[in-house]
């Protein structure tokens, strides 16, 4: 059975720069046999990430139909003290 997937979002706290996340997600795609058809774009110095993030989360449609898997910003200060 073939089943489809839209993809609407941010992938956060990534270490890679965008060309090298896309050809690890390219990669991980092709292993799986999976395609993807759609654009990513680097996210700019200019935008708000954590406000769009936060629109994301108060937003009815993304309540709804949406799966957030955020980092805990506090679990992570408290593992580097």
């Amino acid at each position: 059975m073939r089943f489809d997937i839209r993809l609407d979002g941010y992938i956060v706290n990534c270490d890679k720069e965008h060309d090298e996340f896309l050809a690890a997600f390219t990669e991980w795609l092709e292993s799986n046999g999976w395609g993807y058809a759609g654009m990513s774009l680097p996210v700019t110095e200019e935008e708000d990430i954590e406000a769009e993030i936060e629109k994301m989360l108060t937003n009815n449609h993304y309540k709804k139909w949406g799966t957030f898997s955020l980092p805990d910003d506090d679990e992570e200060e408290e593992e580097s003290e």
